[in-house]
């Protein structure tokens, strides 16, 4: 049986929306603070995810790099010290990265 998509709309369309609500009723006005504060933290969350994405696509890049290098036929056999000065960093910024995408959680 085929799974159904549901289409989820985007924090900006459902403030968006909220906003249009909001000039079309004066009535709503008592929540105009709180439609500006969640307008701020959907900026704070899409420039947060901006930079979760950019780190992501740098560590996905190095780590292919990485693949394409140890695939050389002249690489030889490296040492298990060798292979870890290459992983480590990468291993590192994706640790940094986990703990900014749970600071966002």
């Amino acid at each position: 049986m085929p799974s159904q998509s549901h289409y989820i709309p985007s924090l900006s369309t459902l403030l968006f929306q909220l906003k249009s609500l909001r000039q079309q009723n004066t009535s709503l006005h008592p929540i105009d603070p709180l439609l500006h504060q969640l307008d701020e933290s959907c900026q704070h969350f899409d420039h947060s995810l901006h930079l979760l994405s950019l780190e992501f696509g740098q560590v996905s890049t190095a780590l292919t790099t990485l693949v394409t290098m140890l695939e050389q036929p002249n690489l030889g056999t490296l040492e298990c010290e060798q292979v870890y000065c290459l992983l480590e960093p990468f291993a590192h910024r994706l640790q940094q990265t986990t703990r900014q995408m749970q600071e966002l959680a």
